[in-house]
């Protein structure tokens, strides 16, 4: 039998269009004529109509749909045969495959993936719990509602039962070999943790854009499966999310998520964290502590950030904590919840002490390590007297002097003053008479500078070397331009 719009099945379901094409059967939109509502009808496809082993396959996927009965598995309505041809009837999912997601955003953001990865496994879950294994969970196979974003499991068509004998022969494996469990490439038979071990290639790949295994043949792809490690993930990739699939990838199925119930529950959990901690950085402490073997660190609230009755890291308040009786042994120690104080800086530079411990409720505010006894000239005078070290200065040395006020910068200025007073009483005693200008000193740049003596002499009127009267002779006419 041939599929084709118009063709009637079972006199009750008309094909209206096609909408996917497997690898056993083509799947159609179908009016249901009693209960007026459109149905998929999966039809078995024409090359493998009468073949036994493609019926016996197509009835084991209806027997085992139909006992499922789960908000993330496509509901399984109704199973007949015509012209040699089998055809299943079942739930409409108006949406898309996550294939189609994968092929627009080939990495998708895990606010959107970790609820489609919870929500499959709380339907393999329960697929497992009625003894159903579905044996090819892929991106095809995961259909997601435009609406709702619910999440639809289907395509029981390989899956295999428990009280079921298995439709293989030696040497052949059912499934899709980029989403094939390492036993089951082996040809071991496929179990719970099979499927959450092709659940997460797809978490890798929607997480990488890429699958981990490639290959040039399905038999190179299975090899890569037993054989190769999976390659780490981007740095990137959120650390929680990072360990989850790497569980769920493990070659030993022991070694692998519990169940798909408890895989659900930790990616809803993980998908809280990571909207509280989006970067990772506690995960990535977590991670660095356990390494190590040193404590991951507490990130503690700034003080001024929070009442004060909720500072403190302890929960019993002062008045609650039990006080020890000092003893002879037993230095008294400073009240944690005291503010801090620091001592002044100049007494650092001569006893430096050693440095306080901040209290247990985390670093005090600017207040209070600015907070400490106030120095008056009375305690100065009286730490002179008592044979303390005068104040140092980081910027003006040792203080000089019985008043201890003066410094050497201002030492240094007055010496300085003091020799040019002097240079200018000398010059004006013994530099010449009549208080002659070229005597005096000449200050330039802080220096003392005087004329040279032969300098004085070329310019005394009285040297003999300088003319007295102009260069015209004494006879000659002057006009108003010569004067």
């Amino acid at each position: 039998m041939r599929p084709s719009i118009g063709l009637s099945l079972g006199e009750r379901y008309h094909l209206t269009r096609q909408i996917a094409v497997g690898g056993m059967g083509e799947v159609w939109v179908a009016d249901d004529s009693y209960l007026g509502r459109d149905v998929a009808v999966k039809v078995l496809r024409e090359e493998f109509t009468g073949n036994e082993d493609f019926l016996k396959r197509l009835r084991t996927e209806a027997r085992n749909s139909a006992a499922l009965s789960h908000p993330n598995i496509a509901q399984m309505y109704d199973y007949g045969e015509q012209d040699g041809a089998d055809y299943l009837v079942m739930e409409l999912v108006l949406g898309e495959p996550l294939a189609d997601l994968l092929e627009r955003e080939p990495v998708v953001a895990p606010r959107k993936l970790l609820p489609i990865l919870s929500a499959t496994a709380r339907g393999l879950h329960h697929a497992h719990r009625a003894k159903v294994v579905h044996r090819d969970v892929k991106p095809g196979n995961i259909l997601l509602e435009h609406d709702t974003r619910n999440v639809k499991i289907t395509d029981f068509g390989v899956s295999l039962a428990a009280n079921q004998a298995t439709m293989t022969a030696t040497g052949m494996v059912m499934g899709t070999a980029q989403y094939l469990s390492p036993e089951q490439a082996v040809g071991q038979p496929a179990t719970a943790a099979s499927d959450l071990y092709a659940l997460g290639i797809v978490a890798y790949e929607a997480t990488a854009g890429r699958r981990p295994f490639t290959g040039s043949t399905p038999v190179d792809i299975a090899v890569a499966h037993v054989n190769s490690a999976v390659p780490p993930l981007s740095s990137s990739v959120h650390p929680g999310l990072d360990d989850v699939i790497m569980r769920m990838l493990a070659k030993d199925p022991n070694k692998r998520p519990a169940s798909g119930a408890a895989l659900a529950d930790e990616l809803d959990a993980l998908a809280q964290e990571i909207a509280e901690d989006p970067l990772g950085a506690r995960s990535r402490a977590a991670r660095r502590a356990a390494r190590t073997g040193r404590p991951a660190p507490v990130r503690h609230a700034r003080p001024d950030d929070a009442p004060t009755s909720a500072r403190s890291l302890d929960p019993a308040t002062p008045a609650e904590r039990p006080t020890a009786a000092p003893t002879a042994s037993t230095p008294d120690l400073p009240d944690p919840g005291a503010p801090r104080s620091y001592p002044a800086r100049r007494d650092l530079r001569t006893n430096p002490p050693s440095r306080p411990t901040p209290p247990r409720g985390g670093p005090p505010g600017r207040a209070a390590t600015r907070s400490g006894p106030t120095r008056t000239p009375a305690s100065r005078s009286s730490n002179r007297s008592s044979g303390r070290p005068v104040r140092s200065s980081t910027t003006t040395g040792q203080r000089l002097g019985p008043l201890g006020r003066l410094s050497w910068p201002l030492l240094a200025l007055l010496g300085l003053l003091g020799v040019l007073l002097l240079a200018t009483l000398l010059s004006g005693i013994f530099g010449g008479g009549d208080g002659d200008a070229a005597a005096l000193p000449l200050l330039a740049g802080g220096a003392l500078v005087t004329r040279p003596a032969r300098l004085r002499t070329m310019t005394d009127p009285g040297s003999g070397m300088m003319l007295q009267d102009p260069s015209h002779p004494a006879g000659a006419t002057t006009t108003q331009k010569d004067v």
